[in-house]
Parts: structure tokens; C-alpha cells; sequence
């Protein structure tokens, strides 16, 4: 279901609860926010006497809680000349301070303080030789101030914790920084946290500047920002939602400023410009204590101020070209409201009468109606200017002015009332849905507190979109409609054209040292704080779900919702295209089909004023179908999902029309690289196995037929099925609902079809050291991508599986994070890991990647394969995986969503119960050695297979055919057509 930007963060009735604890008054200032008369969310707002925002708001879900820092200032308040700093900065806010990331700051400090001097001599010199002195003299001293670095600390000490997802973004109007973490760990997030921001120091600066560079080429790489940020530059000619991005331009990024970097910080990383938002289990008065003890020393400063450029109208319809290899596609876009109009909301429901994935004009009138291979609408409300966007994809032949005129014709029926005022109520019904939805976990959570911050918002008005949207009328709509749909807006085409990359050269950059069994003092001290530690909580075979026999062989699984009265229901069969071909091609059209006596836009219709979601799924070794709702719609939902199910009335052009455009996809995929890695991966491990060459032919696909749905349904209802339910609804009540609609018939048992999977034992069983399989495909980027395929999944492995793992991969502080992107700056997006099997009988594989600027490509495989055959060696690194792990067990309790998908999973391993209890008794006693051993075994005897997806004119061959045997792939290999 689409969701509108700027309530991204804002779909749940709450209520508000104010006022702070009597503790630490004087250094607090208590805002008092009414109450709604919902009971679900409560949550408390207070302010620090330096202008801090606090907001949090419990949630025991979990014994965890997640923490974001909001700054108020993004890529919109960067200087002109100095594009993507804001950005930047972001990156170097992970690099320590004067105590964290360092081992003697008063020696690294002289250092650093001559990097800035020389920086901003180059920042200011013309002549280019005299900057490729400076350059040279920059990278001497970065390796010189690196022997005082910790590179990472934040992250280690994070993992060491229990941490979880730590990370950061920055957009047109906000940069945020993001944990999850235990909670036990409240205090030393704050001890780490309120250093962090107090006194940053910006070491490691130019290495960084090659990760954030690696970032700006995969943005060159990615075909949708190209078309954003080419409609964003005629929407916005004087502002920098369209004058700059947020990464920045190339030119900027390689002549940058630290200088500038710290005049950003000071001004706007100020306490008066700036919340932290929290949502978990936490005690709040406790909470609030800690705060105050360790954020109030933060010295409020200058309010921040933006005066926004004003925007001259748009001159009619104002037009760009992009181009790029692949799939075409066409945006317009038309000036709409800023966040605080009044008209934003009347605007929200205009675009949800355009697309709201169901029954939506566009949905009904383009999408459903195969006018279009793909269209939509989405809108955006920022702090300066909104915007309206429309978009669509065309079919085979079909012109984009074609797409264009199809989805202005959509915009006219809402300027004239021609739509179905029935379907407000549903777009309502589907944002209180929403809004209870998003309260369920701490994201959620998080994201509404932190919107009412960032928007400068009550919660109340933020919660109260639906009662405001109750209030809007026909009459509104087609009044605002006129108003800001007229003849001026932008329409930015993206054509099938080759792209012309920028030439970009490798930096002459040394290799900094990495300091990996040092620690700061203030991180040991961070460490010696004293908590109790969580009891971990398995998953209860016997009160956590039910599992009731149904009919022969057949089960259906029921877990109670215990937050809200949203169900989630399904009926799985092992079935699929692998045991009837062109099962999936077929049976999919239910999800545009029609009934005996509903046209298939009347299915769609009551489907969405009744706020369910009804999806027919289907893959190569299953169906299902998938409904989703309130409680109280569970079986007249059940019974229309059922008529659908087993009495379609299919219609033969709509599944003509989808084979034309499963054709052209398959055409513009062979342009896309993230499409060439996957046919390519699939091809080198399971060869004329591949999925990609393992299915229906063009031949095949253009004599698929409606008519087939009868035989396929009839084997469909001989198979075994599991049933599964989420909600409120009492076991009993559900599986007498079910049987009521869904009874089996000639079921055999054991299942007719269950799933096999090919072993890979194709082209990656070689016998070469290393294998090198390369595609040529221009773009920024290289894309590296390891394959070893192992034995069949050994449950005994499971603990040194995790540790190695952590070890080797795990986030920022892991081996292939540090060695490929901090200590050479080869990449901004490395990983690898051993992949267990997911059932018994499944084979194991290590898999890895790096995307590297393509000049990069022969030192960041040669590096790739080093760290794989001589794994660095590190006792402190393998502790701190340990406690990662051992935390992660201690807290990371299985929500009753997720209870039993994670019991089927343990069953398919062989598991009669939760194996984590077991596995949590043995890591205590795991050592170093027994993990280099498995690692031995695992990764570093056996031959290694890579394949290369890159612009062979900008690779040395012969140097790569150094590292390893090269073969060259060619596309048509790949595909079948």
C-alpha cells in the first residue's frame, strides 16, 4: 500500500500524555500537550534549558529501545560552494572526538590542525599542479595522523553493547542518527552520545571523502536519481531542493573544505537545533534523568535560521531529457503545498484518489487497465515548497508523451468530480489502519515524535490527519484540484539513450593504519559501567501459538495480536511454476479477476472501502493467498478472497497485455546492472538451471492462456496446505471461519510437490585457485560479487557460523567494513557472509560483495581475496563479537508476528523447539581458535569464484587475469529470450 511522503512518520491515533517528572527541573522546561481520548500511545515532551527536545514514549515490545538524534539542518543548508557537506558531515560524525577514536589527541591534533591548514590552501588554489602538491601533502599527513586513530570506535563499542542498526541519513531538511540498543544501555548511550556531538573531531577526513565519493557513484549508477534529480532542478530553480543534492557535486566533492565542515557543525549541530527521540521499553522518569545528567553541559546557541529563496512560477510546461540504458519512463511534476498550508491535506487525499495502489484512478484507469506498463503518484510537502508527481512507464512502442497525455487525462477527471466519492471513506479507513499499524514497533514510533520535531508540529495535528480529512468534501477536492493541477508544470522524460558517465580518475591515496586492539579511556570507561544483564526469552512452543490440526495432514497456526485489532491471514501451498509450468503466469491474474458476479474493478472497490489487502502470491515452489485487514472484516474478506480464489472469471487480453510487458521487462533488464548480477550469480552457480534461462520462452509465455486456470485450479485443491492466522480473533472462531469457506479436497499426503533446489555444482565448481567471471556493462561502478558453495546445512555449525560472521562482516567495526572502506577507501558498500541453508538438505554458501569505482577494481579484488585466504587475526575483535551476539540473544525476543515463520524455520532445520537456549549455553565457551578453524575449513582452502559486472575500458584485464583465471561472459548467455 502506497504511502504518502510526509506522513511517512504520522499514521497513528496517539494520545498525549505531558509533563516531566519533578527531577531535574531546573535544567528541564515541561511542555504540556493535551490529551486525545485514545489511550494506545503514551509519551512525553519536555525541553532543556539549552532548547534540547526530548520525546519519549514506552514500549514493551521488547527489551530494547531505539534512539535517534534529529538535527534540524540537511543538505538544503549546505553553502553553494561547498555542496554536499552537510551530507559529509554525517559521515565524519562517526570518526570520535577528542577522547573517543584516539589514542593520544594532543599528538594526533597537530597532525590534524595541519590537514585543515593545507586543505584550505587547497580549497583556495587555481593553479592545478599546486593542488596535486597539496593533495600529496594531505594524504602523507592523513597516514601520519592515522597512527593515533581508533577508526570505528563508536561502532565497536555499539556492537560490544548489544547495538543494533547503527546508522545515519541526510535529506533536503535533516540529518539523523540512529541505534537500537538494549535496555540496560540507556546510560551509555548517553555517555557515548552526548561526547559525540559535544566535541567532534573530523579525523580520517580524506579516506572518508573517498567512501562518501564511492556513495555519488552509485547515485550516478542509479537510473531513478537521475530522473529526480533532474525534475527537482525545473521544479526549484532559485531553492536548492533543486539548485544542489545531497550528496553534492563531483566538483565540490573533490575539492572539499574542513574548514567549512566545522563552520557548518558549529552553526547548526546546536542543542536549540536538535531532539532526541526515543521509543522502548525504558523508564521514563529514569530516562529523563539521564538526560538531563549528560546533555545539559551542550551550550545553546544562535537559533538556526533558513530564509528560503523565493520561487518564481513555473513558465508553462517546462520539459528535460535524461538518458540512460534501460527502462523508459516519464515524471511530471506540479508545485503543490508546503507543510504548514492548510491545502496540504485536501492535497493528501488527491493523491490518493490518483493511486492508492488499489483503487485509485491511475490504479483502475492505467495500471489495472494495461494503458501503461507501470504508473503512480506520490506527493511531497517540505518546509519551503510542496510538489505533486505523477509517473508512468510505458509499454513496448508506446511514445512518453503518450504516458504523459494518459496520466494528465487522470488529473482532468479529479478537476471535473468524475470519481467515486465513495472511495474517501476507504482512503480514510486505510490511514487508520496505518496509523495503528505504525504503533507496533519502535521505528514507528520513533518516526512520529521525531516528525512532530523536524516539522515543528504538535503530535495532535500530526495524529489528527484522518478527523481532518473526515471534514473534506467533493466540492474541495475538485476546487484544489484546479487550483494547483493547471497547464504549469515540469515533465522530465528518461530514454532508452547510452549515459554519459563523467570521467573519474582513482586517487593516489596510502593505506592508513588500522589500530583494531586498542580502546580509548573513555570508551574502557564507557565498558565499566556497571548493568544487569536481560534474561533471555525463548519462544514457548506451548503458549506463544497454537498449532490445530485442520484437516489431514493440515495445520493451521493461530498467534494472538496482543497490541491492535489488524489480522494477517494466508493459505500456503507447496506448489508453483516448478511443478506446473506457467502455473505462477497464470494464476497470478487472480489479483486482477473478476467474479460470477463482481467485475473485477468491483472486487478492487469493496476490497479497498473494506480496508483489506487481498494478494494472490505465487513462486516457483508455492501460492498463497494473502489477506491482511481489520478484525472485523475477517470473513466476508475470507469469503470474497475464497469466490475470487476458486471462481475467477479471468480476462484473456489482460494476460496478453501482461505477457507483452513481462517481454519488454525482460528486455530493459538485460540493461540493468542490478539485473545482470543476480543472472549472472545465478548462471555461474546453477548454470541452464538459472532462473533466468529456467523459464517460460517468449514462445511459451504469448500461448499462455485464461483457459488453463481451470486445470490448474483443480490440481491446486488436490495439494497439502498450511493455514495461518494473526489477530484477535479466538483460535476456535477462526478455524470454524475458515472451513466454513476453505475446504480441502482429495488432499494427498505427504505433499504431492515438495521443494528441491539444484545443488551448485556448476561453473563455481572449478579447479582454479581463483576464478574470475566478468561481464562488461558500463557504469560508475564495478560490482564484485563472491560465490563458494559449501555442503549441505549443518545445524552443529550455527554458533561459529554467527561468530565468524560478526567477526569477519559485522557493520562498521567488522573486518571487510575497516580493511575495504576505512583503511582504503575502496568502496562505500562491502559485505560477506557464510549463508546457512534454510532447511535440511540445503546447501551452504559464503557469499560476499564490493562496489568500487571501476579503476578501483583490481585492488579491491585483490584485497577481497587476501582478506578471504588470510583472515586478520584479532582476540579483542573476536570478544566483542562474542558479547555482540550473546546480547543480541539476551534481547532480540521473537515479536507474534514473526513466532512462527521462526518456528517453521527451526523445523526445517530439524528443530523441536527454540535451538537459540542451547546455542546461547555453548558461546560462553567458544574460543578464537575453534572459529579460525571452522574458518579454515570454510573459506580459506577453497578455490574462489567472482564475478565482475563493470566497464572493461576502464579495468586493467591484464592485471585481473593476474589475480585469477578471467572469462568473459556475454549477456545472450544469461537470458533465455
Amino acid at each position: 500500500m502506497k504511502i504518502i511522503k510526509f506522513v511517512l512518520a504520522s499514521l497513528i491515533t496517539i494520545t498525549s500524555i505531558s509533563s516531566c517528572a519533578n527531577a531535574n527541573k531546573s535544567a528541564m522546561q515541561s511542555d504540556k500537550i493535551n490529551s486525545s481520548s485514545s489511550k494506545e500511545f503514551d509519551y512525553e515532551h519536555f525541553t532543556l534549558d539549552n532548547g534540547l527536545k526530548v520525546y519519549l514514549t514506552k514500549n514493551t515490545q521488547s527489551p530494547r529501545f531505539r534512539a535517534e538524534i534529529a538535527v534540524h539542518s540537511g543538505s538544503k543548508s549546505d553553502p553553494s560552494d561547498a555542496t554536499g557537506i552537510a551530507h559529509y558531515l554525517e559521515h565524519m560524525l562517526f570518526k570520535g572526538t577528542e577522547s573517543i577514536g584516539t589514542t593520544n589527541f594532543p599528538k594526533e591534533k597537530e597532525i590534524l590542525d595541519k590537514i585543515n591548514q593545507t586543505y584550505d590552501l587547497r580549497f583556495n588554489e587555481k593553479d592545478d599542479k599546486k593542488r596535486a602538491e597539496y593533495q600529496k601533502q594531505i594524504n602523507k599527513l592523513s597516514v601520519e595522523a592515522s597512527k593515533y586513530a581508533l577508526p570505528n570506535e563508536i561502532d565497536a563499542i555499539y556492537s560490544k553493547l548489544g547495538g543494533d542498526g547503527l546508522n545515519a541519513y541526510t535529506s533536503d531538511e535533516e540529518t539523523v542518527y540512529i541505534v537500537d540498543l538494549p535496555k540496560n544501555r540507556v546510560e551509555q548511550w548517553a555517555m557515548i552520545e552526548s561526547e559525540r556531538f559535544l566535541k567532534p573531531v573530523f579525523r580520517l577526513f580524506q579516506p572518508e571523502l573517498e567512501t562518501v565519493y564511492e556513495e555519488k557513484n552509485r547515485g550516478m549508477d542509479n537510473k531513478e536519481r537521475l530522473v529526480s534529480e533532474a525534475v527537482e532542478s525545473l521544479l526549484y530553480k532559485n531553492h536548492p531542493y533543486g539548485t544542489q543534492t545531497t550528496l553534492g557535486t563531483v566538483e565540490h566533492l573533490k575539492n572539499p573544505s574542513l574548514t567549512k565542515m566545522y563552520e557548518f557543525y558549529r552553526k547548526n549541530y546546536v542543542p536549540n537545533n536538535m531532539a532526541i527521540v526515543i521509543s522502548g521499553d525504558i523508564d521514563i522518569n529514569q530516562t529523563k534523568q539521564i538526560i538531563t545528567k549528560y546533555f545539559s553541559s551542550w551550550k545553546k546557541k544562535e537559533d538556526v535560521k533558513f530564509n528560503p529563496p523565493k520561487e518564481i512560477p513555473l513558465n508553462g510546461v517546462e520539459r528535460k531529457t535524461v538518458n540512460y540504458k534501460g527502462e523508459e519512463k516519464a515524471v511530471l511534476a506540479f508545485r503543490g503545498a508546503s507543510y504548514k498550508e492548510n491545502e496540504k491535506d485536501v492535497l493528501t487525499l488527491i493523491d490518493m484518489i490518483l493511486d492508492n495502489g488499489t483503487a485509485g484512478l491511475i490504479n483502475q484507469n492505467l495500471v489495472n487497465a494495461q494503458k501503461v506498463r507501470s504508473a503512480g503518484s506520490y506527493s511531497s510537502f517540505n518546509e519551503d515548497y510542496g510538489a505533486m508527481y505523477l509517473y508512468g512507464i510505458p509499454k513496448e512502442g508506446q511514445k512518453l508523451s503518450e504516458v504523459e497525455s494518459l496520466l494528465l487525462e487522470q488529473i482532468e477527471k479529479v478537476k471535473k468530480g468524475d470519481f467515486d466519492e465513495s472511495l474517501l471513506s476507504g482512503i480514510i479507513l486505510t490511514f487508520e489502519m496505518s496509523q495503528k499499524a505504525q504503533l507496533e514497533n519502535d521505528v514507528g514510533r520513533v518516526n512520529i515524535l521525531k516528525e512532530a520535531f523536524l516539522r515543528d508540529d504538535s503530535v495532535e495535528n500530526i495524529m489528527s490527519l484522518s478527523k481532518r480529512l473526515k471534514k473534506i468534501n467533493k466540492a474541495d477536492i475538485v476546487k484544489a484540484a484546479n487550483k494547483y493541477y493547471q497547464n504549469n508544470y515540469v515533465a522530465v522524460y528518461r530514454e532508452d539513450k547510452e549515459y554519459s558517465f563523467p570521467k573519474i580518475e582513482k586517487p593516489a591515496l596510502d593505506k592508513i593504519t588500522l589500530n583494531t586492539s586498542s580502546k580509548s579511556d573513555f570508551i574502557k570507561s564507557v565498558e565499566n559501567l556497571k548493568t544487569n544483564p536481560i534474561t533471555p526469552k525463548w519462544v514457548d512452543y506451548n503458549n506463544d501459538f497454537k498449532a490445530i490440526s485442520y484437516a489431514t495432514g493440515t495445520v493451521m497456526y493461530h498467534t494472538n495480536n496482543p497490541v491492535n485489532d489488524l489480522f494477517n491471514f494466508s493459505v500456503d501451498y507447496n506448489y508453483g511454476n516448478k511443478h506446473n509450468k506457467g502455473f505462477c503466469e497464470v494464476m497470478s491474474e487472480l489479483n486482477f479477476a473478476g467474479t460470477d458476479d463482481m467485475t473485477a474493478e468491483e472486487v478492487k472497490k469493496e476490497l479497498f472501502k473494506m480496508g483489506v489487502n487481498l494478494n494472490y502470491g505465487c513462486s516457483d515452489y508455492g501460492f498463497s493467498m494473502n489477506i491482511s485487514g481489520l478484525d472485523s472484516q475477517f470473513e466476508k474478506a475470507l469469503s470474497l478472497g475464497e469466490k475470487v480464489l476458486w471462481s475467477a472469471k479471468l480476462d484473456e487480453n489482460h494476460l496478453k497485455n501482461k505477457v507483452k510487458n513481462i517481454i519488454t521487462n525482460r528486455s530493459d533488464s538485460k540493461k540493468d546492472h542490478n539485473t545482470l548480477r543476480g543472472a549472472l550469480s545465478s548462471y555461474i552457480s546453477y548454470g541452464d538451471k538459472s532462473s533466468y534461462l529456467n523459464r517460460l520462452k517468449k514462445s511459451e509465455l504469448e500461448n499462455l492462456s485464461v483457459s488453463q486456470y481451470n486445470d490448474m485450479k483443480k490440481e491446486l485443491i488436490k495439494q497439502n496446505f498450511e493455514v495461518y492466522y494473526t489477530g484477535q480473533i479466538s483460535s476456535d472462531k477462526v478455524l470454524n471461519t475458515v472451513k466454513k469457506y476453505h475446504q480441502p479436497q482429495n488432499i494427498n499426503v505427504p505433499l504431492l510437490n515438495a521443494r528441491t533446489r539444484p545443488e551448485r555444482e556448476t561453473l563455481v565448481r572449478h579447479t582454479k585457485p581463483v576464478k574470475i567471471y566478468f561481464l562488461d556493462h558500463k557504469g560508475a561502478q564495478a560490482h564484485i560479487s563472491l560465490v563458494v558453495p559449501q555442503d549441505q546445512v549443518n545445524i552443529n555449525n550455527d554458533l561459529n557460523t554467527s561468530l565468524y560472521n560478526e567477526y569477519f562482516g559485522g557493520g562498521m567495526s567488522g573486518i571487510m567494513f575497516q580493511e575495504v572502506r576505512e583503511a582504503r577507501s575502496l568502496a562505500y558498500s562491502s559485505s560477506a557472509r557464510y549463508n546457512q541453508g534454510s532447511r535440511l538438505g540445503d546447501q551452504d554458501q559464503m557469499t560476499g560483495y564490493i562496489g568500487t569505482q571501476a579503476d578501483k577494481t583490481v585492488e579491491a579484488l585483490t584485497l577481497f581475496v587476501d582478506l578471504l585466504k588470510n583472515i586478520p587475526v584479532s582476540n579483542e575483535r573476536f570478544i566483542r563479537a562474542k558479547e555482540a551476539i550473546e546480547n543480541s540473544y539476551r534481547t532480540s525476543y521473537i515479536d507474534f508476528r514473526s513466532v512462527v515463520p521462526s518456528v517453521q524455520y527451526w523445523g526445517e532445520m530439524g528443530y523441536d523447539k527454540d535451538p537459540r537456549s542451547e546455542t546461547f549455553k555453548q558461546l560462553s565457551d567458544t574460543k578464537l581458535d575453534g572459529m579460525l578453524e571452522y574458518v579454515k575449513e570454510k573459506v580459506s582452502s577453497k578455490n574462489l569464484t567472482f564475478m565482475i559486472v563493470g566497464d572493461k575500458s576502464k579495468i586493467k584485464m591484464e592485471d585481473l587475469k593476474k589475480i585469477g583465471e578471467v572469462e568473459d561472459i556475454s549477456i545472450n548467455k544469461l537470458f533465455t529470450d
